[in-house]
């Protein structure tokens, strides 16, 4: 995913984890740092959700303070487990729902680095299962876990250079609504702030519509880039949440539908390419409508006498407006085809 580069991908390894039990009508428990088991299908869990930044620390945040007193060697990783999660404890309150939080730490080929992942597994039987069997139902609660990534609620990983937390971090909270929308516990645990807005994303995601487009206009019905752009931003508009599967849906329609599997596998390449450049792999947002304007018709005349009349899909593609030196406008109109006729004053109609 995109908060991983892909050098972290191919060498990310389980180095530390910790589990506490987060329940409302029972005392935070410390407990000690558990041995790795099940990293491979816990790494790729951590992959899953590894999304790129949409929030970032504030300038001041007890965890990432904590996080970084772990990565320097401060203090043991297992007192810090304990902290961070006892801070989020304090926070889950009310009518959250039980579960287990995971603090898991991970290396990486460049030994200057290192990742921490918080995660609030929901888990029901969670607390009863340690009331029962006591330390021993963790190792039951990870195989849960690992059998069952869909019921993680919340995600955070952050990560360390040298000790000292990057600002921005990777986020995922399934109960906030709309998405990437914090809760506000959740937020007010991490002690971050929103990064790029709804309207920051739209206006992304537009230019990767655009641009896959444009990289791939040989393969588009006639109209071209101007009128595939139209197309492709009625989807994003209609869209209840914009994520990469929408994205790439709006290229294939802004291309006309192409059935044939090769050319959807370019447009879904030229996609994939785009929207890591500009990190929105794994993000998902509710569309900002003034971001997606609907193209309407648009009448130019000069005191030429000169009319231009054209859809503003096609602006800056095949219209376009030129501010020159010395205060003259020139508009360029590229086409393939056009008609070449005279209006008659009765009419005003072509005759050709």
């Amino acid at each position: 995913m995109g908060f991983l580069s892909d050098a972290e991908i191919d060498s990310l390894r389980l180095a530390r984890m910790s589990l506490h039990i987060v329940a409302d009508d029972a005392d935070f428990e410390p407990q000690p740092e558990l041995p790795v088991e099940h990293d491979d299908f816990l790494l790729q869990i951590l992959r899953d959700v590894a999304s790129d930044s949409i929030y970032r620390f504030a300038d001041r945040s007890s965890t990432r303070d904590r996080i970084e007193e772990v990565a320097r060697r401060d203090i043991p990783f297992h007192e810090g487990a304990q902290a961070l999660s006892s801070d989020f404890r304090r926070f889950h309150t009310g009518n959250m729902r039980d579960g287990a939080f995971f603090v898991f730490e991970l290396g990486v080929a460049d030994e200057s680095t290192r990742i921490y992942a918080l995660v609030k597994y929901d888990y029901s039987q969670a607390l009863e299962l340690v009331q029962r069997e006591g330390a021993t139902a963790l190792r039951r609660i990870v195989e849960a876990f690992v059998s069952d990534k869909a019921s993680i609620q919340k995600a955070a990983l952050v990560r360390t250079v040298d000790g000292v937390a990057e600002p921005g971090i990777s986020t995922r909270d399934r109960m906030g609504r709309p998405a990437p929308t914090l809760t506000s516990y959740f937020q007010d645990y991490l002690q971050v702030e929103r990064e790029r807005n709804d309207q920051d994303l739209t206006r992304e995601v537009r230019d990767v519509v655009r641009t896959a487009l444009q990289d791939n206009k040989e393969y588009l019905p006639r109209g071209g880039v101007a009128v595939g752009l139209a197309r492709a931003l009625d989807v994003l508009r209609n869209a209840p949440e914009i994520n990469e599967d929408v994205v790439r849906q709006a290229v294939w329609v802004g291309a006309g539908q192409p059935e044939d599997a090769r050319v959807r596998g370019t447009l879904d390449t030229s996609v994939n390419r785009l929207v890591r450049r500009r990190r929105l792999e794994g993000v998902a947002f509710a569309p900002h409508q003034e971001g997606l304007p609907r193209s309407v018709r648009r009448q130019v005349q000069t005191e030429e006498g000169v009319t231009l009349e054209y859809n503003t899909a096609l602006e800056g593609q095949a219209v376009r407006r030129e501010e020159q030196p010395n205060g003259e406008t020139r508009f360029v109109v590229t086409t393939r085809n056009y008609t070449d006729g005279v209006i008659t004053e009765r009419g005003r109609r072509p005759d050709r």
